[in-house]
């Protein structure tokens, strides 16, 4: 627990205005706030376009349905990027039509426009504008889909190129942020989109946001099960079970907000689906899947047998796995190789926490000392793994696979490890939701399109909500999502701002006429309250949840966050969120 001595406030943030009305109900309802520009979704797009819509003269408002910004691009690592200063110096030499190449061959029927636009402008918009707000790259990985390595990764994961995305609109006179509500419809007059309504999550209260145009980024859908499954590919069956591995809001909001304001949806039976998901022993619903991978394992069938390659590039996995009437398998492994395993998909996994809520249980992990009692710990057919296990072992003494081709002649690198070494250790996978390569359609300037392909007037997208314009095609490539969405949401801040601004009534100023949040309630409430309060499931609380339970199972004091300049309690001023970005670092 964290000292005694230290407080916690659990407050709930309502925006000034709403504040002015709250338990008087014959109040008129707060004037609306004004805007040239309002983005939907904090995300890597939206931020991208709140900056790039401010840079235009906008006056900008960002409505998030969590407490911090940032989005999936969070839980991300890298971008893919063409032609950059690092790939020079590292001597590998890339160019525009190897790369269009290469990202059309591993997508199928990626949209070839946006393609060659995304690997033109990747440099100049993505690297060097990331460069300039001080994100520093520190590497660049292969991937199976690139004839050249373009897989960039910023020194501490994607994280560290959004943050500063995020201090620079927080740090902007033309930006303000609503936090914590969801937009509940968009408006619409004669001549074109008029603003929003909005509601904020913690306290009911509801609000207007005029303002002539209107960025969508709100990601994907895959964390949606009724809609990933209205719109799974019609010539497969959706496995069992099919785990949720996407942002904890890609719900496919943004896409219902843009349907009812007149805007169509493209290609939404392009989804990717990881299938190394296992269940995500935290999740009271057990709907929640997490990564897993181990590059030394094998995988099995149900029969115990090997069945693919398991170094083959993973979009040929997943197009066996999916296609098979039963996708979920297992991997395993051996005590050699399990410095190897890598689970992902959420901040609590530390080596601590992935040994007591993974390995040790027995209902996630099946464990033995020899094979035949791992295969009926594990409800595989014992003489069939056991000789499954003899076989690979004795392709990998004679260095070659004779069965998948995964290691020997015409391969490269040197054999993986036999697995001998006991214990051995079995993990039951399962096919996973995470990225959207369908939604919202637009043009080539971020134009949201109606029926017919004609812009609905004020209404743009950018970023996974609208599939990133369909860059991947079928197949979802290695940072062909990050830098995409922020591409695509500097398209839509650009021209959001450049068709708003002209608009606005001459007498009116730059800045934007925004309340900062108030907290409805200071009570402070001692550490030992703090377990039973964030126990209780409420509205508006998802991420202050989150954090505040690792803060606890870590016994973390309170000043491993806070300082003078932010004190327990809600980030209230700009500077005190300014200074709550220091601490996204410690989960991120």
């Amino acid at each position: 627990m964290p000292p005694r001595s230290s407080t916690l406030w659990l407050a709930t943030a309502f925006t000034a205005a709403a504040l002015a009305c709250a338990g008087c109900a014959s109040h008129p309802p707060p004037r609306p706030l004004q805007a040239d520009v309002i983005v939907v979704g904090a995300g890597i797009a939206g931020l991208a376009a709140a900056l790039q819509a401010a840079d235009g003269g906008a006056r900008v408002v960002v409505v998030d349905s969590n407490s911090v910004g940032g989005g999936h691009a969070m839980l991300a690592s890298g971008f893919s990027l063409v032609g950059t200063p690092l790939q020079q110096k590292l001597g590998y030499h890339d160019d525009v039509e190897r790369a269009v190449r290469d990202i059309l061959a591993w997508g199928g029927d990626a949209d070839p426009y946006w393609v060659r636009r995304y690997v033109e402008d990747s440099r100049h918009e993505v690297y060097d504008w990331l460069v300039d707000r001080g994100v520093e790259f520190a590497m660049i990985l292969p991937n199976p889909e690139d004839s050249v390595p373009r897989f960039h990764l910023p020194r501490g994961a994607a994280a560290r190129a959004v943050l500063p995305m995020l201090r620079g609109a927080l740090g902007s006179p033309q930006i303000a942020f609503l936090w914590n509500h969801e937009v509940t419809g968009v408006l619409r007059g004669a001549a074109g989109i008029t603003g929003v309504t909005v509601r904020d999550s913690r306290s009911g209260h509801q609000l207007r946001v005029d303002a002539p145009a209107v960025v969508i980024a709100t990601g994907g859908f895959e964390s949606n099960d009724a809609l990933v499954r209205e719109h799974w590919p019609g010539d497969r069956a959706v496995p069992e079970p099919l785990y949720v591995g996407s942002g904890q809001f890609a719900t496919g909001s943004g896409l219902q907000l843009a349907v009812g304001a007149g805007a169509t949806l493209e290609r939404m039976d392009r989804q990717l689906v990881y299938v190394t998901g296992m269940p995500n022993p935290r999740d009271p619903a057990h709907r929640r899947g997490l990564l897993v991978l181990n590059p030394a394992a094998i995988m099995v069938d149900a029969q115990g047998r090997r069945f693919v390659n398991e170094a083959a590039p993973s979009k040929d996995i997943e197009s066996l796995l999916l296609s098979r009437p039963q996708a979920s398998h297992w991997l395993v492994f051996d005590e050699g190789s399990r410095a190897q395993l890598m689970i992902r998909g959420g901040p609590w996994l530390d080596r601590k926490a992935m040994e007591a809520d993974i390995m040790a249980n027995p209902a996630l992990v099946s464990r033995a000392d020899d094979i035949a009692a791992l295969a009926v710990a594990a409800g595989l057919p014992p003489d069939a793994l056991a000789a499954t296990l003899d076989r690979y072992n004795g392709f990998v003494s004679a260095g070659r696979d004779a069965d998948f081709q995964r290691f020997g002649q015409g391969t490269a690198g040197p054999p993986p490890p036999a697995l001998k070494v006991p214990p051995f250790y079995a993990i039951k996978l399962s096919p996973m939701t995470r990225k959207s390569m369908g939604g919202i359609a637009i043009d080539h300037d971020a134009h949201a399109l109606g029926a017919g392909g004609q812009p609905v007037r004020g209404l743009y997208a950018a970023g996974e909500a609208t599939g990133v314009a369909g860059i991947n095609g079928s197949h979802g490539g290695s940072g062909t999502f990050l830098g995409p969405s922020l591409l695509l949401g500097r398209i839509a801040g650009r021209t959001a701002a450049a068709e708003a601004v002209p608009l606005r009534r001459p007498d009116v100023g730059g800045a934007v006429d925004l309340p900062l949040r108030a907290p409805a309630d200071r009570d402070p409430v001692p550490p030992e309250a703090l377990g039973p309060r964030l126990a209780q499931e409420q509205p508006g609380f998802w991420h202050f949840t989150q954090v505040h339970r690792l803060v606890m199972e870590r016994q973390q004091a309170c000043a491993s966050c806070h300082d003078a300049t932010w004190p327990p309690g809600p980030a209230v001023t700009r500077e005190q969120q300014l200074t709550q970005l220091a601490s996204c670092t410690r989960c991120h």
